[in-house]
Parts: C-alpha cells; sequence; structure tokens
C-alpha cells in the first residue's frame, strides 16, 4: 500500500503544475499585450533608483519623471535612426556584397581543386544570396525593435507604476492584514532584478563601447550598428555574444579578406572573455541563483513564449520564477531545481539515551 504522505503530496503538485501550463498558455497567447508590460516594468524597476535621487534633489516627481523619460525617448531614436540608415546603407551596395561573395566561391572551389578534393557541379552552380542575408539581419533586428512600436503603451504603463509604486506597500500589508511578509518578497524580487539588470546594463554599454572602437580601428562598416546589436544581444545569456559576433565577422571577411576577419573575431573574444568572465562574475557575485542549465533552457522557454523580447528577459524572469517558487511550500522543490546549488541540510543528532 502507498504511503499516505506520498498521495498526500500528489494532489497538490499535480494540481500547481497544471496551474503553471495553463498560465504559460495564457502568456504565449497574449503576447503582444504581455510583451510592453514586461517592458514597462523592467524599465521601472530601473528608474526607481534614478527617479528617487532626483526628488531627493529637490525636483518634483513629474519633472523628474519627464527627465527620465525622455532619456528613454532618445535612446529609442537612437535605436531607430542606427538601424534604419545602416540598413538602408547595406541595401545599397547589395551588389558589391554578391560580386565579392561569388568571387570568394570561386576562389574557394579553385583551392579545393588543386587540392584534388572534388567539389560537386551543384555546389559549383549555388550563389550566396545577400538580398536574403540582408533581408533577414533586417527582419532580426525589426524582431527586437518591435517594442519601440508600442512604446505609447509602455511609457503609459511607466507612468502609472511609478504613481503607484508609492501605495503600494500599504495596499500589500492591507491584502495580508498587516504582515509585511507580502512586502518584503516583493521587495526582494525587485532588489535582486533590479541589481541584475543594472550590472548586465552597464557591463552590455561598456562591451558596446569596446567593440564599437575595435571596429572603427580595424575600419569595419556599420561600426555604431554592430555596437548596438552587441548591446542588446548581450543580455541573451550564452550565445548571444556569438549570435552579434557574426555579422561585423562576415562583413570583415567579405571586404577586407581573412586576416581582418580573424582580427574582428579576436577582438570580439578578448573583449567578451574580459568583461563576461573576469568582471562579471566579480560584479554579479554569486547573487543569481540559478544553475548555467536552467539558464540556457530559461532562454530557449521564454523565447518560445514571448519571442525575442522573451530571450532578453529570461534570467530576470526565471529569477522571479524562482524567488516565488522557493516562498511556496507546494512548489519549493521546483525553486530547489532552478538553482545552482543544493541548500544545506542540517542534521540534529538525537540526544543520547540515558541507560536505566
Amino acid at each position: 500500500m502507498a504511503d499516505k504522505s506520498e498521495l498526500r503530496l500528489s494532489g497538490p503538485v499535480l494540481l500547481s503544475c497544471a496551474a503553471l501550463v495553463v498560465i504559460v498558455a495564457g502568456l504565449r497567447a497574449a503576447q503582444p499585450i504581455v510583451v510592453p508590460l514586461i517592458v514597462a516594468a523592467f524599465v521601472a524597476i530601473i528608474c526607481f533608483p534614478a527617479l528617487k535621487w532626483l526628488q531627493e534633489q529637490g525636483l518634483p516627481t513629474w519633472l523628474a519623471f519627464m527627465a527620465i523619460t525622455s532619456v528613454i525617448v532618445l535612446f529609442g531614436v537612437l535605436v531607430v535612426g542606427v538601424v534604419g540608415t545602416s540598413v538602408n546603407q547595406m541595401r545599397q551596395q547589395l551588389p558589391e556584397y554578391q560580386q565579392r561573395v561569388a568571387d570568394l566561391q570561386r576562389e574557394a572551389i579553385a583551392w579545393l581543386k588543386e587540392k584534388n578534393i572534388d567539389v560537386s557541379a551543384q555546389l559549383e552552380q549555388e550563389t550566396f544570396n545577400a538580398q536574403r542575408a540582408v533581408s533577414l539581419f533586417g527582419e532580426m533586428l525589426s524582431a527586437l525593435g518591435s517594442v519601440v512600436s508600442d512604446a505609447l503603451v509602455i511609457v503609459f504603463t511607466l507612468i502609472f507604476m511609478v504613481f503607484e509604486a508609492a501605495e503600494l506597500p500599504a495596499k500589500l500589508r492591507a491584502i495580508s492584514g498587516g504582515d509585511d511578509s507580502l512586502a518584503q518578497r516583493l521587495e526582494k524580487i525587485q532588489s535582486s532584478v533590479r541589481r541584475y539588470i543594472t550590472i548586465k546594463t552597464q557591463l552590455s554599454a561598456l562591451t558596446s563601447v569596446l567593440i564599437v572602437l575595435w571596429l572603427w580601428w580595424l575600419g569595419i562598416e556599420y561600426a555604431l550598428l554592430w555596437g548596438l546589436l552587441m548591446f542588446l544581444f548581450n543580455f541573451i545569456p550564452n550565445i548571444g555574444s556569438i549570435i552579434a559576433a557574426i555579422p561585423p565577422i562576415v562583413l570583415a571577411l567579405l571586404l577586407s579578406g581573412v586576416s581582418t576577419a580573424i582580427y574582428t573575431a579576436a577582438g570580439y573574444l578578448a573583449i567578451n572573455t574580459i568583461i563576461g568572465n573576469v568582471i562579471e562574475p566579480r560584479l554579479m557575485g554569486r547573487g543569481l541563483g540559478l544553475s548555467p542549465l536552467v539558464v540556457f533552457v530559461s532562454l530557449v522557454f521564454w523565447g518560445w513564449v514571448l519571442g525575442p523580447i522573451g530571450m532578453l528577459f529570461s534570467v530576470p524572469l526565471t529569477m522571479i520564477v524562482k524567488i516565488i517558487l522557493d516562498h511556496s511550500q507546494d512548489m519549493q522543490w521546483l525553486g530547489i531545481l532552478l538553482g545552482a546549488e543544493a541548500p544545506q541540510i542540517v542534521v540534529v543528532a538525537a540526544p543520547a539515551r540515558k541507560g536505566k
């Protein structure tokens, strides 16, 4: 006969898993609505310290908020301008890229034949479609920049979030009957996410500036675009910096030769290694509390649920889920699985039995 404790646990666990499936399906179905709200929430978390600092300097709340909003709008205009100008210039230079690819392909086939390596006729006739490559690159940037089209929704949501933040702790205390545990839990989530996003933003900006300077020194075209791409994709764990490095390396190979492409790849490797493996661990510490496998799986999962924006925010979203699970009695086991290390189990020795 099965243990009664196992039977009691199976019900809440199965119910929680079923509810989780329903929530995920709802998030995926409501992606056009959820994505702007998530972006606004993360921007609000980042802006709260700056807003508070401006208020401490004597600025009214509305003026401090207008200053922060202006910076966000200027950044959005910069992104749209850089992406739009660069993609249009790429389209104008497509014939040059196409010719260069054809030349490289003929040189590679000739070299293979000199080495007595058989090259099929089909491979000789196939050509690289530069138009398709640039179109695919433009679609990828458009997908990431689609949030700009929802700028009005994000700004208004941000306004209401900022003005509601002052009353939120009191509301949470009223909900929990005067208990501050719910407000403290929310503050812990906000603090962890804000710390991660702030440090990641600073490191991404540093990486982007160094990449732009390196590409400018090498004479690679569209250095600002590749720096912006690195800034955005650096938020994607594990593979983001690799994806951001591919276009400039290919462009260097096409226009400047193998040696420049090698220098470009070496610069990307050195910059990302130093910042990602030396500086970032020192600043982040062990505060993430997520295993490497969970970080990668969360990248795939949130990308499937929310699209490219979900990939950018995969780590902070998973951190929020983990903190919530850690405070849930029924799903605490799942929070332990998401963690980087197993919690320490304190074993209390039984007291010695006295002899009769």
